[in-house]
């Protein structure tokens, strides 16, 4: 379309303008796909971080009788805490709200669900 090619446009200000267009649009658009890349690839580190324990620690108990559901006559939970931990963080993993793993076990914790037992109660 401009002089050099075909000729159908011979105003200089509209060639450039035209150029100037699909020059920032062509920018727009990879700036655009390298975010889209960049937070697929984010997501996914973090889910794979989260589901294999890299990130994150223990969550505290406010006191050691949390730790047991109190039908076992006042012996430890065998894993129930840790049951719990991996049920809600593979539950928040497959949300996509693994940040909220720590939080959300606490308020469990605070409520007294600390096995997998009371919470099918």
């Amino acid at each position: 379309v401009s002089p050099e090619g075909i000729g159908l446009v011979t105003d200089v200000t509209a060639i450039q303008l035209g150029w100037s267009v699909l020059n920032v649009t062509a920018k727009f658009g990879f700036i655009l796909h390298l975010q889209y890349i960049k937070s697929k690839y984010c997501k996914t580190l973090d889910a794979t971080r989260e589901l294999y324990g890299v990130n994150g620690g223990p969550v505290p108990a406010k006191d050691p009788e949390a730790l047991h559901d109190g039908d076992d006559g006042g012996d430890p939970d065998n894993g129930g805490e840790q049951k719990m931990r991996t049920l809600i963080s593979e539950t928040m993993v497959s949300l996509n709200m693994s940040s909220h793993t720590e939080r959300f076990m606490k308020l469990m914790l605070d409520n007294g669900i600390v096995s997998t037992d009371i919470l099918e109660r």
